[in-house]
């Protein structure tokens, strides 16, 4: 899918990877031990903690002070690296036997890094998980063992242009809607003639198609995730809804969707509605245009009320030198005083219960509250062995179902045997 700007959030990067963490799984067994490992000057523990977002560095800078004023034994050290090279500088470090000894990691990619013994269990260390959500703590639990506790997390809702639907005397976004409303209004919202469109619908996964998939009681994996479920028709009628945006003409054209991304359309005034994540609120609050014509609702309901959403989690290296000073650094960003500075910062929702006010109230006269709300229904991504190799396929084989050369059922069915092929490995 289209990389898009999104600060504390890219979309998920696609790749193939879990044949290559095989491989680094070997560099890890007997590396690790509970502490006396690197030390700084001054004979203090050093603990690398690696980031890929420059704008959440800024707050993590001071978290660090912080927690080094409470810990004058531990020194934290900073890695920040773009997201476009960070899962690749993180495995080559694996290899090398060089990782940081805390890292971010996605639920997407999780269980591919804990199965090739990548990533330390957090079991023994004793952190308190009580104050996050259930879904995020599974996702990042494996075989009854604890990976990860969960720094921030996303959700979806349906961004909308003001300006638009004033200009057409059309009523807002609400959570009233459901499937029906959302196709009526985005075909009322378009004209050609001025080139604005009613929806965006990216031939893409989050964000995309899974929302609606979710919401129609689909899964695009089976329950264990050894097969793909694009051969079920929960999930083929799920993609079917998004595509009939473009059915009717109501949606941005694949060719330029191809060109550009939904955000910008949207803060050009090219299109009145687009999915997308609370990782945008600080992108299209930026500007005033953003501030005086964008909002947000929540996601129409299909079946069901449904979005996806994408926690992020601060792991352990398994072969950390480190692991005791390591274990101290994660509990601290785990607490409640970090969490809530998080949210003052307006970046990213902190994952830790009770302390979202102040991202909520970062932008007051706006409808954000939506993303924290929706946790009650939010959908963990998939995190299935393989799975992120098969969704690497995806775009290429649904583009063909936008261009009118297949029906969405012909794509996903043909979709389905291929993902099966490398579920299968």
């Amino acid at each position: 899918m289209v990389e898009k700007q999104q600060k504390g959030r890219k979309r998920i990067k696609l790749g193939l990877f879990a044949a290559a963490l095989s491989i680094l799984s070997l560099a890890v067994v007997g590396c690790g031990n509970k502490d006396g490992g690197k030390k700084s000057e001054g004979g203090k523990s050093e603990i690398s903690y690696a980031l890929w977002d420059k704008e959440q560095a800024v707050v993590f800078k001071e978290i660090a002070k912080d927690f080094e004023e409470e810990n004058p034994d531990i020194k934290i050290k900073l890695e920040v690296t773009p997201w476009a090279q960070y899962w690749t500088k993180l495995e080559t470090a694996i290899t090398g036997k060089n990782a940081p000894d805390v890292f971010w990691l996605n639920i997407p990619k999780s269980t591919d890094y804990i199965e090739s013994g990548v990533v330390e269990p957090l079991n023994d260390y004793k952190l308190d998980t009580s104050a996050f959500p259930k879904q995020y703590i599974e996702s990042y639990t494996h075989e009854g063992k604890l990976y990860g506790i969960p720094k921030d997390f996303d959700t979806n809702g349906l961004w909308y242009n003001k300006k638009i639907f004033d200009d057409a005397g059309v009523a807002y976004p609400d959570d009233t809607w459901t499937w029906d409303t959302w196709l009526e209004t985005a075909k009322k919202l378009t004209d050609e003639d001025k080139g604005i469109y009613g929806m965006a619908t990216p031939v893409t996964w989050q964000g995309g198609y899974y929302e609606t998939i979710y919401q129609n009681e689909g899964q695009p994996f089976t329950k264990d995730g050894k097969k793909s479920a694009f051969d079920q028709p929960a999930t083929i009628e799920g993609v079917e809804y998004w595509h009939k945006f473009s059915e009717q003409g109501s949606a941005v054209p694949v060719e330029t969707m191809a060109s550009t991304t939904q955000s910008e359309l949207l803060q050009a005034g090219k299109v009145a509605m687009a999915v997308d994540g609370s990782y945008m609120t600080p992108v299209f609050f930026k500007e005033d245009y953003g501030l005086k014509n964008i909002d947000v609702a929540p996601l129409p309901k299909g079946k069901k009320r449904a979005t996806t959403s994408n926690a992020l989690a601060n792991v352990m290296s398994a072969h950390s030198k480190n692991k005791e000073s390591a274990a101290k650094w994660i509990d601290y960003l785990s607490s409640e005083k970090v969490n809530k500075k998080i949210a003052e910062s307006g970046v990213v929702i902190p994952a830790r219960e009770g302390t979202q006010d102040a991202w909520i109230n970062s932008y007051k006269d706006k409808n954000i509250k939506v993303f924290v709300d929706a946790v009650e229904y939010a959908v963990p991504l998939p995190n299935n062995k393989n799975g992120m190799s098969a969704i690497a396929i995806e775009t290429e084989i649904f583009n063909e179902a936008w261009m009118g050369n297949k029906t969405v059922k012909e794509a996903s069915e043909e979709y389905a045997k291929k993902a099966n092929e490398l579920l299968s490995k």
